[in-house]
């Protein structure tokens, strides 16, 4: 049994948006929901076995303002991160949505989710049909990712294939409540009239679409050569892999998989609901933070700084930069 401290630097922040906290939010109501009864909630970092800081990858680009918050410089070595950011670096032990496979580490690193799973109230398990309109559905930007843009060659008459990108994030954003929830819908309608659900990469290896096909009982046809995929989730039961190079084969490698889609999809939504379900989602966050801590063989501050060797790819110091820029114009502060 662990005591565990959740947090959010968001919290701290007057002005901050209220969805910045939605991480945090969503673990809380999980640990009230909680159907193991195995570990507890703590306010007190001196007694807490371990420290969750759950964000939205909106604290910096680097995890900045965690990283040089209290708790990681009084306790860093049971402080983890929960970040649903697209290229975060693990700088911090924990769990990244969009992880890639070379910074897959057992000591310190496990492949997360977007903490906004459940935002679109039209996502829910739809149970498998026979009577689909198309064999997968695709409704999203195409701009994040050249792979994305491929999936428009796809035949029209057995795919679904939307591009959202003139619109959808400034709905989102900015957009009326119906908009929102005309959006919504119509997303999910698609995802619900095909037993196949493609979930490329987007500007991160990871894809929100891959938790939604699994939550509503669709197979997710996963497309990325990078991501480093969640353990415990049973991924040949229940969803696809195509090579991003194979993208135009999509047809007939799901053709192979057809009488099987029914089964699939029920899987998919079983794995769903062991791993990801409000109910369990605190209980596996601490097992996986103990685990880490198992798998430890060297203090995290060597670890933590053995990451920034990463900072000498030319893209990733840039980005790097405009982190700082980006933070520095917020709060008139550089934090390295």
């Amino acid at each position: 049994m662990a005591k565990a401290l959740l947090h959010s630097v968001s919290l701290e922040i007057s002005g901050e948006p209220k969805w910045q906290q939605d991480a945090y939010a969503l673990f809380v109501e999980s640990a009230r929901l909680d159907r193991f009864g195995v570990h507890t909630v703590t306010d007190d970092p001196d007694e807490a076995d371990i420290i969750v800081f759950a964000e939205v990858g909106c604290q910096g680009l680097f995890a900045e303002r965690v990283r040089h918050h209290p708790y990681v410089k009084r306790f860093r070595n049971k402080c983890f991160i929960f970040d649903s950011g697209d290229n975060a670096l693990p700088l911090l032990p924990g769990f990244y949505a969009s992880l890639r496979r070379k910074l897959s580490d057992p000591a310190r690193t496990r492949t997360g989710y977007w903490s906004r799973i459940d935002e679109n109230p039209y996502v829910d398990f739809r149970p498998p049909s026979g009577n689909y309109t198309h064999i997968a559905c695709f409704i999203g930007s195409i701009q994040t990712h050249p792979i994305r843009a491929e999936l428009l060659k796809l035949p029209r008459d057995r795919f679904v294939i939307e591009d959202t990108s003139s619109f959808a994030y400034r709905i989102i954003d900015s957009g009326t409540m119906a908009d929102r929830h005309r959006i919504w819908a119509h997303f999910a309608e698609g995802v619900a009239s095909a037993p196949f659900a493609l979930c490329p990469r987007g500007i991160g290896s990871g894809s929100i679409r891959v938790f939604e096909a699994l939550k509503m009982g669709r197979v997710p046809v996963i497309i990325s050569d990078d991501w480093s995929y969640p353990e415990r989730v049973d991924w040949r039961a229940c969803s696809i892999s195509v090579p991003e190079r194979e993208v135009n084969r999509i047809p007939e490698i799901l053709d192979r998989y057809c009488e099987f889609a029914a089964d699939m999809g029920l899987k998919a939504r079983e794995e769903w609901e062991r791993n990801y379900a409000p109910s369990v989602r605190f209980h596996w966050l601490v097992e996986d933070c103990l685990a880490m801590l198992r798998a430890r063989r060297m203090p995290e501050a060597i670890a933590g700084r053995l990451v920034w060797r990463h900072l000498l790819n030319h893209k990733v110091f840039r980005s790097y930069l405009s982190s700082k820029k980006m933070i520095y114009r917020e709060t008139g502060k550089v934090l390295l």
